[in-house]
């Protein structure tokens, strides 16, 4: 398993680093809340290297809004993107 790494950042994202590339998800701030894509927007969404990772990026970015008291939610309706180096 890769260590992922999330960083909130200002433009309302949350950025998740791992050896294998960089994925940002929608991050609502002023009120803080994380909207992770449900599997089906994955499967849609991911890079072709991300695709089979939906349930290791969904535990570690619950896990980190947990540790962080950011509420976590499932949605059809949010963004994720790769974002290359």
């Amino acid at each position: 398993m890769d260590i992922i790494h999330f960083q909130p950042r200002w433009k309302e994202e949350i950025v998740a680093t791992s050896k294998r590339g960089i994925l940002v998800f929608e991050m609502t701030m002023g009120v803080d809340h994380v909207y992770f894509p449900s599997q089906v927007k994955w499967d849609k969404d991911a890079p072709e290297w991300a695709k089979l990772m939906w349930e290791e990026y969904m535990n570690e970015c619950m896990r980190w809004c947990n540790n962080n008291s950011v509420p976590f939610t499932l949605a059809d309706n949010t963004f994720m993107y790769e974002e290359r180096k």
